[in-house]
């Protein structure tokens, strides 16, 4: 910004006048250049530079050069053979004089200049000897450039309009008029306007070709750009980090209700990224009634089930059944805490001895503890939980197999084993239930026979009314397993399956040591089973399990 210089006389007075009614110097508004001489001789003490403007419009305004005016003063000449060193002026060269300022340097000071006469309308330069930087010819045009803090007065020398008396290597004079400088990005001189110039218009390359520092935001496209606007404000069309802002990028942005990464319609987001209604499917297995709602197609995640069970450990006396487990598999994420799992009773005081319980109704009913979530254990959205209970062997629970150690009353058989004798192998069932925290039906499996419709419990398992096999093998490890991939409880017993049941394993009778031990696979998928949420990708199949060996 330019200071008018102070009203210290009445010549000063009349000068204020002449700054009112002045304008700015700028390439388009140049200095009128009276004459300029270059002198390179042998002798260094004879090389010189001189110039002069008058009557020049652009010097009625004049910038403060003086020391406290904050204005840092230079002078640059630049020729057809390149810039030349810019050379900054110490402030204290300067005096306020009559009509404008002046400036003088001793012998040997800043780049030889010996004296400047700055005032209204005029502007003249002597410079002369050592430290003098020599500019010889020929030369096509040469430029002064004469800065007073963020104010330029430049003017160029060339032939026409201005003439060439002599273009010589040891002199050059030039006579005016003098055209406007010609401030070109590019050109390597840090003109007005510009941020910086390197020498070239190549963008990228730190200082793009408008002169302004590579960055999102200066109007130039660079590397890692779509887009670049002049300014770093989003919602109008490039984003502040200089990307295009269109519909279907997967961004919402000012005018978008929603973008889901493609311009389709019927997904919920519409090709102009507008809200849509109505059913849809957002390809998840593992949720139902998918519908669309703020852009977004999703539904209700399915309630868990179990998935494997083993209510008859056998292995001998004593404590010959304390290693059961329920496994409840269900979508990951699914937060099990305060669901019930119960064993009940489904023919009466009659099948269970030693502790008199009436047809559906519970022997016991234990809580899964609060944060129990299922994780993602197959890779496809799919999670386990194993429930062992109180009394469960220690070897079983400190190798990690069990997720939670749940409440139960027995030392053995706390899910019941059904029959009291092999003779009655369908008069004494008896059943595992489970429920969520507001006491709905999750999940309800006979076997040995159907849990009687009859207690509190019992009309759940008439719901969908069917028993699973029976564990006849009485092997240790060998579980009743869920056999298909369905996400959902199973409706019949020929979804499960018990692994002993073969040519010879048929009872507890048979050859027991032919008959598989090691097809418990707690915490996983069972052998036959592929459960997942609808990737693509095949589930993890855990390995074959001992673990209740």
């Amino acid at each position: 910004m330019r200071r008018p210089i102070p009203a210290r006389s009445a010549g000063l007075a009349a000068l204020l006048v002449l700054v009112a009614l002045a304008h700015h110097a700028s390439a388009a508004d140049p200095l009128v250049g009276k004459r300029l001489t270059l002198k390179d001789k042998a002798n260094p003490k004879q090389d010189g530079m001189s110039f002069t403007y008058r009557k020049d419009a652009g010097l009625f305004a004049l910038a403060d050069p003086t020391c406290g005016s904050g204005n840092a003063t230079s002078i640059q000449t630049v020729t057809s053979s390149g810039p030349g060193p810019v050379v900054t002026l110490p402030c204290a060269g300067w005096k306020l004089a009559s009509g404008g300022f002046r400036y003088s340097g001793k012998a040997g000071s800043a780049g030889g200049v010996r004296s400047i006469k700055f005032a209204a309308g005029t502007l003249s330069l002597r410079a002369s000897g050592p430290p003098y930087t020599a500019i010889g010819g020929p030369v096509s045009f040469v430029e002064t450039r004469f800065r007073v803090g963020s104010t330029l007065y430049c003017g160029r020398f060339e032939q026409p309009p201005g003439s060439f008396k002599r273009n010589r290597p040891d002199l050059v004079t030039v006579t005016g008029p003098t055209v406007p400088c010609q401030l070109t990005c590019g050109d390597g001189i840090l003109d007005p306007g510009e941020a910086c110039d390197d020498g070239n218009t190549t963008s990228g390359d730190g200082c793009d070709a408008n002169c302004t520092a590579t960055a999102c935001g200066n109007g130039i496209i660079t590397a890692g750009e779509t887009c670049d606007d002049g300014n770093t404000t989003s919602g109008d069309g490039c984003r502040a980090d200089c990307t295009r802002e269109v519909c279907g990028d997967g961004i919402v942005d000012a005018g978008e209700d929603c973008d889901d990464g493609n311009t389709a319609s019927g997904d919920c987001c519409s090709s102009t990224c507008g809200f849509e209604t109505g059913a849809c499917d957002d390809r998840d297995g593992c949720t139902s009634g998918d519908t669309c709602s703020n852009g977004t197609c999703a539904g209700t995640t399915l309630p868990p089930w179990v998935n494997e069970f083993d209510y008859d450990d056998y292995f001998g006396f004593p404590n010959d059944d304390r290693d059961e487990f329920v496994e409840i598999a269900g979508p990951a994420g699914t937060d099990l805490g305060g669901y019930k799992i119960l064993a009940v009773e489904g023919a009466g005081p009659q099948c269970s001895t030693g502790f008199f319980v009436n047809a559906g109704d519970a022997h016991f009913i234990a809580t899964i503890p609060n944060g129990t979530v299922l994780a993602d254990d197959t890779g496809t959205g799919i999670g386990f939980f194993v429930a062992c209970f109180y009394y469960t062997s220690a070897n079983v629970v400190t190798s990690g197999k069990c997720d939670a150690l749940l409440p139960a009353p027995f030392f053995d058989s706390n899910l019941k084993n059904g029959h009291l004798t092999n003779a009655d192998a369908y008069s004494c069932p008896d059943g595992i239930l489970v429920l969520d925290p507001d006491d709905n039906l999750v999940d309800a499996i006979s076997y040995e026979g159907t849990v009687a419709n009859a207690g509190l419990y019992g009309a759940y398992f008439h719901v969908v009314p069917y028993r699973a096999p029976r564990d006849a093998g009485w092997l240790k490890g060998v579980p009743i397993e869920r056999t298909t991939s369905t996400l959902a409880p199973a409706t019949s017993a020929a979804e499960w399956r018990d692994p002993s049941q073969s040519g010879l394993c048929v009872d507890q009778f048979s050859l027991v040591n032919l008959c598989p031990t090691n097809l418990a696979t707690p915490g996983g998928e069972n052998p036959l089973q592929n459960l997942q949420c609808g990737s693509p990708c095949r589930a993890f199949l855990d390995p074959a399990d001992d673990l209740f060996r």
